[in-house]
């Protein structure tokens, strides 16, 4: 149970279609979203984000981010959400989905382009800006638009941290643990 109680069935109408649009119909809601909508505000503010739509960035890099944001806010709830449901989609294998959580950095492990993404996050975790070297190092792979959904996506994504961290959600059933990457 969470910090704050999360929204019961049955769902308002509107709120419903909101959930299946994001689950896909018949899946249950995560708990994080139940939360969130218990209030109708912070659901509509949550929701408006419009991150996830894959226009700017690759499946693989939006994941690269979330899990790097979610790994370093210590969020196991929405890295293991999303560990679970795009890390197979997104190409990750067993080893880089592990790596999400190495600190410091391992760039020599990952593509140069992956490392140059992970460096940003690791930045904007560490101080919330770039230096003009990361920032430099961005552009190599990144043009203008997609440097600007990075830094969405991931300040997004530390609010999602907050959220599920500071309500203390539970994990959802079947998503992985830190610990089933790192003994």
């Amino acid at each position: 149970m969470t910090r704050i109680a999360e929204i019961g069935k049955p769902y308002p109408q509107a709120l419903q279609a909101a959930f299946e649009r994001v689950m896909g119909p018949g899946v249950p809601p995560l708990a994080l979203f139940t939360t969130i909508a218990s209030s109708e505000r912070a659901w509509r503010k949550f929701t408006a984000g419009s991150l996830l739509d894959g226009d700017l960035l690759t499946l693989r890099q939006r994941e690269l981010v979330i899990d790097r944001v979610c790994a370093r806010s210590g969020c196991e709830y929405e890295w293991g959400v999303h560990v679970m449901a795009f890390g197979g989609p997104a190409g990750l294998s067993g080893e880089e989905i592990a790596a999400t959580l190495d600190y410091p950095l391992r760039a020599e492990y990952w593509p140069e382009q992956d490392a140059s993404l992970l460096a940003m996050v690791d930045a904007l975790h560490d101080r919330a800006t770039l230096s003009e070297a990361e920032f430099a190092a961005a552009r190599r792979f990144l043009d203008e638009g997609q440097i600007l959904e990075v830094l969405m996506l991931a300040g997004f994504y530390r609010t999602v941290a907050y959220i599920a961290n500071g309500l203390d959600v539970p994990l959802e059933r079947g998503a992985p643990r830190f610990t089933d990457y790192r003994p």
